[in-house]
């Protein structure tokens, strides 16, 4: 809960931290109500309320693992200027600058109470002279217990931090109205303490109180009933994660005490089982996202059958597509495969490679090295031969496979056998498979160039979008792809308001990344005219992509070249010319599907007529008349920008051929509401055609294009003045050659 003081005015926040290993960074995103985001790791998303001025984070407790807690506090420090960090533990953490604040206490004896407790339970606030005199006033104490307190002490040792008396009860094994009693008479003995309507076992407490357990010989025993209680309620849990009811409050409270029962689990088992996979479910569903899948595969480790471990694999596997990550999906599909193969289950081992054949040609961008076409079809021929004919599911999955495998390019799946993969998709009835159809559908007519059908199958996969559960790691991918998708195709339409749509619900999503989020603004923003949005959003990509390590993100490099786009229309050549520095770098067109190419080549130029350097431009641009026609060719997103704005490159630099490029590129027109305008001006500047030149203003309105309307009101008689006050507006100087 975050508080705010005087002299921490952005808050302050409490975190305590339990006494398990490498869960210190979930407990401080339990305490700043952040989440993990997909190619954003906990660490990362820890920082955004800490970089938002002057506050204070309380690390409490970091003894179980001293390293751990120095590693996420110089983290931390490191990337939040203005953060002040208060631990308390034993030891300094040896991190520069810290400050030792000492606490020991160096009077005569205290109670018992006050000896344990005080200064958040450290044990050197302790009026006694060292560890020893420390167990030996506990022993004291314990001693003076009847023997049925001792074992009900002992019982509830295991719980890691706070309890309540049902909890208490289900590890003591007594009815609840007796652990109600012992737990007051424990607490009248000091050896307990009531906190935030919980019961807390003070730390030096709790570690005596294990000593003792694991000599009576009872460990095992109570380790049992703590499986037990820990696999009902991540089961009710579950449960009310499916049923839509509050469950993420309870869940953060107890979620060490179920992560330490999985790890207690040295068996293979179906309840060990059952609670590693309920635990994995609620962790994905907390968005937790690596631990989810590190979560599932420990799930797979202690699943009783290879049948049962194959579905923990391929759920991993899905985990691991929503956290951006190929490569980790990949392996665990085919080992999924592996183990549906050692279980008995030809279908599930069809799915899992068919599935990998999908990953490895849908989603190259999650791979940093790409699978080679030819192992993708070894699977291929793999899983048409384990599938059982008549198996509705398996056939589904395989025939999302073929479209996407058959023209060895990466997302560029065949349009016909989308056709079929989509209809085999809609006879399963299951949404995650519709949606995954409906996107190759789209892609497949995004690479023929017709954008308007591709633009409404996105419709439809909005549509679905609302209804898919977000709790379901199958999902996952889906969501992330349908908002990474969805503003791409509105551009490649042309409709710059429905890209914007678009982006800013992916910028509102939870699911989303923060430079993943930011990107999809940036050139919708920009083509609107837009500028000064558009630049604070490429600002906010690029610092996010470079906080988290700068991952592979092909992609990206259009939107960076949209800011450098910007600062040419401005004028500002330093900075365009760094934007296009870096956009070139972050694409690599040997691994690609030619996506930045194909922005670079309306960009550059579009900002090459700006300046008036029309030879630039025609030599930056595409010849729409040496490339097959518009239907026989293959094409990305900005292919129909690129297109049209050759064609007016060509006008405006006078080449005699000019009308043949107008001709060639009038089907972009056709799928593109921007190129449409763009080329009604073109005709409009070749045939000195004042009607066309308006026909092209009223497009640009229509697509809230504000600086290509500027730019086309110069052309017109009268439109001088307005054009000027606009182009001031957005901070434009005015072109040499009236563009």
């Amino acid at each position: 809960m975050r508080k705010v003081s005087p002299g921490f005015p952005a808050g302050v926040w409490i975190a305590g931290l339990g006494p398990l290993s490498g869960t210190f960074a979930q407990a401080v995103a339990t305490a700043l109500d952040v989440t993990e985001r997909p190619a954003e790791p906990l660490a990362e998303a820890l920082c955004g309320p800490l970089r938002e001025g002057r506050c204070m984070l309380v690390l409490d407790h970091c003894d179980a693992s001293p390293s751990e807690a120095a590693s996420l506090a110089g983290h931390l420090l490191a990337s939040c200027p203005e953060l002040v960090i208060l631990t308390t533990a034993e030891h300094p953490l040896g991190l520069p600058g810290e400050q030792v604040v000492p606490t020991h206490h160096d009077g005569p004896p205290v109670p018992l109470a006050t000896a344990i407790l005080s200064a958040g339970e450290d044990t050197q606030s302790l009026g006694v002279t060292g560890p020893a005199c420390l167990q030996d006033v506990l022993a004291w104490a314990y001693e003076r217990l009847p023997g049925d307190e001792q074992r009900f002490l002992r019982g509830i040792s295991l719980y890691c931090q706070g309890f309540d008396v049902g909890m208490a009860a289900a590890l003591a094994a007594v009815p609840v109205d007796e652990a109600a009693a012992r737990l007051d008479r424990l607490a009248a003995r000091e050896l307990l303490v009531r906190r935030d309507g919980e019961w807390r076992l003070p730390r030096p407490v709790r570690e005596f109180a294990i000593a003792r357990l694991t000599d009576s010989g009872e460990l095992p025993e109570v380790t049992a009933r703590r499986r037990e209680w820990a696999a009902t309620t991540a089961a009710g849990l579950r449960a009310r994660v499916e049923d839509g009811k509050p469950w993420r409050a309870r869940f953060d409270r107890i979620a060490d005490d179920l992560r330490a029962a999985v790890r207690a689990a040295t068996d293979a088992g179906e309840q060990p089982h059952r609670l590693a996979r309920a635990l994995a479910e609620l962790l994905y569903a907390r968005q937790f996202l690596v631990e989810a899948r590190t979560t599932f595969e420990r799930a797979a480790a202690l699943a009783p059958d290879d049948r049962t471990a194959a579905v923990d694999l391929r759920t991993a596997a899905d985990v691991a597509m929503t956290e951006h990550r190929g490569e980790p999906a990949f392996a665990l599909l085919l080992e999924a495969a592996r183990r549906s193969r050692l279980g008995g289950d030809p279908a599930g081992q069809a799915i899992a490679l068919a599935y990998a054949v999908c990953v490895g040609n849908r989603f190259p961008a999650t791979f940093t090295d790409l699978v080679p076409h030819e192992r993708l079809c070894e699977l291929m021929a793999e899983a048409e031969g384990a599938a059982p004919a008549d198996d509705p599911l398996a056939g589904a999955y395989l025939a999302a496979a073929r479209a996407w495998n058959a023209t060895g390019l990466k997302t560029t799946p065949d349009p016909a056998l989308t056709e079929v993969a989509l209809e085999a998709a809609r006879a399963t009835g299951e949404a995650v498979l519709v949606s995954a159809a409906l996107d190759a559908v789209s892609s497949a007519d995004g690479s023929a160039g017709r954008f308007a059908d591709a633009y409404r199958a996105c419709d439809e996969r909005l549509r679905l979008f609302d209804r898919l559960p977000r709790h379901d790691p199958r999902i996952g991918v889906e969501i992330v792809d349908t908002l990474h998708v969805v503003p791409l195709v509105a551009l490649a339409a042309g409709s710059l308001p429905g890209a914007i749509r678009a982006a800013e619900r992916s910028w509102e999503d939870e699911l989303r990344g923060e430079y993943m989020r930011a990107s999809k603004l940036v050139i919708p923003l920009t083509l609107t005219g837009r500028f000064d949005e558009a630049l604070e959003y490429a600002r906010i990509m690029w610092d996010a992509w470079v906080r988290v390590g700068r991952p592979t993100a092909r992609w990206m490099a259009p939107a960076v070249h949209a800011a450098g786009l910007v600062h040419g229309l401005r004028a500002q050549r330093a900075e365009h010319d760094g934007w296009l520095d870096r956009a070139r770098a972050m694409s690599d067109p040997g691994v690609h599907s030619g996506l930045y190419e194909s922005f670079a080549a309306f960009a550059a130029p579009r900002e090459a007529l700006w300046r008036g350097a029309c030879a630039e431009a025609v030599a930056a641009a595409v010849n729409p008349t040496a490339l097959p026609a518009w239907d026989q060719a293959p094409h990305q997103f900005y292919d129909a920008y690129a297109w049209a704005v050759a064609a007016e490159a060509a006008v405006v630099a006078g080449l005699p051929d000019a009308p043949a490029w107008l001709a060639a590129a009038a089907p972009a027109g056709r799928e593109n509401a921007w190129a449409a305008a763009c080329l009604a001006r073109a005709h409009g500047r070749l045939r000195r055609d004042t009607a066309a030149l308006r026909e092209a203003v009223e497009r640009w309105e229509r697509i809230g294009a504000r600086h290509e309307r500027a730019c086309t009101l110069l052309l017109l008689p009268g439109g001088r003045t307005e054009a000027e006050a606009e182009l001031g507006v957005l901070r434009c100087a005015l072109p040499p050659a009236s563009l």
